[in-house]
């Protein structure tokens, strides 16, 4: 197969699935032009799907579609800037009909990167005029000195997501500005290193595993000629799809939606509050749109490598692939424990999930699921710091009971150690660890403090007794096992995570 050919495949396959979106939002829709659930932007972007792939057989969809989104109260909730970027964007559309929309909508401009990007694209969609110029490049000054890190886009200060560094890349990306791409090319060859051979780009930070994160990043994978990891990221779409039933919310735990999806439901892992189906459906489907339009680049084979010190840190090997963040405000900003995935391409899987959800927003999760120390089920560990203090190894410091804590993480090739440390606590109240493991993976105690995985080739060996708990709590990929350690014999245990015959 050719390498034109391929990239033709692909683009298909972008359109197939950007089709069945299009398709499925049409089913959802009301008579009254609202969907089934709540959403904050999901007509907007909606309208722009089905005008894009057939404004006549959806044009009944969008002249619903348009009523109801004006009609919608123009509070606090109202997302101009999501919206107006989708009705500017949007072919057939008047500019009187998207004025007659926007009318006593405010900008939310909150001190998040992705909206300010949207605020000052918007902008330059809608004004060409001279003060403009001078306030666009006077924003996107601001916007680089406030999230830009090189190659990294901070969610918001101080604190990366995967996802929402894909949807910025994806925005500028998409810009006509020389400058806004040339950026956006610099952040996307992060995003190959995060994507790697499995296709799991959007694992760390804020949204982990959300499907709208997955489809930006592929688009700009795409579009820059990184033909292998877009590749991968589209089999993970496709695949969650088909295992769903239809394109879910989250990759990491896809399943048909329930009839009172939401954080409160234990069938829907990795929602928040804050959350809309459909909006992340017609959002995806934008992208995935985007992406089988895109013109065909010259191969890539792989992105050079790059940095982001003090931010990430990764670990690859031909056995698994681990990430970290090491900064952040909140427990989902900063991981405890590394993401890893275990082994290579589509066999791929997830083995230790994204932990700790979004405790400010309503969620699933709760402080069972940091995977930090904690006394019992009252008293739980405290984020202090964490550092880099080699190439492959992480310090991570923690509070509890008001003692300071430690915890190192060295990745060899074929294995991970976590060693756990913590002075002066009665050493028979501390459950170290904490780790979670994915809920899907099969494992079975040998010995006390041995644990197998006979499915991926993997063993666990602490320098203590091991404890294993089902279903204990919630990860971004559904419910978790989760491993933790005792001793009466010391404050200081090691757990190995070994691959294949390595000797742990």
């Amino acid at each position: 197969m050719s390498l034109s050919v391929t990239q033709d495949t692909l683009r298909l396959r972008c359109l197939n699935l950007a089709k069945r979106i299009a398709n499925n939002l049409a089913t959802r829709q009301l008579k009254t032009g609202h969907f089934e659930q709540p959403d904050f932007y999901a007509k907007a972007f909606a309208v722009n799907l089905w005008h894009r792939i057939d404004p006549v057989k959806f044009g009944p969809n969008i002249d619903r579609a348009l009523p109801a989104l004006k009609s919608e109260p123009r509070d606090k909730t109202w997302h101009r800037e999501f919206i107006e970027y989708a009705l500017l964007d949007t072919p057939g559309l008047s500019s009187d009909t998207i004025a007659d929309i926007l009318q006593g909508a405010k900008q939310q401009c909150p001190d998040v990167a992705n909206w300010q990007i949207l605020g000052l694209i918007n902008r330059q969609k809608r004004n060409a005029g001279l003060t403009a110029k001078l306030l666009n490049h006077a924003h996107f000054a601001f916007i680089l000195l406030r999230y830009w890190r090189a190659q990294v886009f901070m969610d918001r200060p101080d604190c990366f997501s995967a996802q929402y560094h894909a949807f910025c890349a994806a925005l500028l990306s998409d810009s006509p500005h020389k400058r806004h791409q040339r950026i956006a090319n610099r952040a996307t060859e992060m995003l190959a290193q995060l994507a790697g051979t499995h296709g799991f780009v959007n694992l760390l930070g804020r949204g982990a595993g959300q499907s709208f994160g997955a489809a930006c990043g592929l688009y700009v994978l795409l579009k820059t000629g990184s033909h292998n990891e877009a590749e991968a990221i589209l089999h993970r779409l496709e695949d969650a799809g088909l295992t769903a039933g239809e394109l879910p919310l989250n990759l990491l735990a896809p399943a048909p939606l329930p009839e009172n999806p939401g954080p409160e439901n234990p069938q829907t892992p990795g929602w928040y509050s804050y959350n809309r189906h459909d909006d992340y459906l017609a959002f995806a489907g934008y992208w995935l749109l985007k992406a089988s339009q895109l013109l065909a680049p010259k191969i890539r084979s792989h992105a050079p490598e790059t940095t982001a010190k003090n931010i990430i840190t990764q670990f690859s090997s031909s056995y698994y692939h681990a990430q970290m963040t090491l900064c952040g405000r909140q427990n989902f900003d900063v991981s405890g424990t590394p993401v890893i995935v275990s082994g290579q391409g589509k066999s791929a899987r997830l083995l230790l999930p994204p932990t700790g959800g979004e405790q400010n927003a309503a969620s699933l999760y709760d402080q069972g699921s940091q995977p930090l120390p904690a006394i019992g089920e009252t008293e739980f560990s405290r984020f202090l710091q964490t550092r880099q203090i080699s190439e492959n190894k992480i310090d991570v410091s923690f509070e509890l009971a008001g003692i300071v804590g430690h915890r190192t993480i060295e990745f060899q090739n074929a294995r991970v150690i976590v060693s756990d440390q913590i002075p002066d606590c009665a050493a028979n109240e501390v459950e170290l660890f904490r780790i979670l493991i994915d809920g899907n993976i099969g494992l079975t105690q040998i010995a006390k403090n041995t644990i197998i995985c006979p499915e991926l080739g993997i063993k666990l060996i602490a320098s203590a007794p091991l404890h294993m708990i089902p279903q204990a709590t919630f990860s971004a990929a559904g419910p978790a096992t989760r491993i933790s350690a005792k001793t009466g014999q010391g404050h200081n245990v090691t757990l190995a995570i070994s691959w294949g015959d390595s000797d742990a």
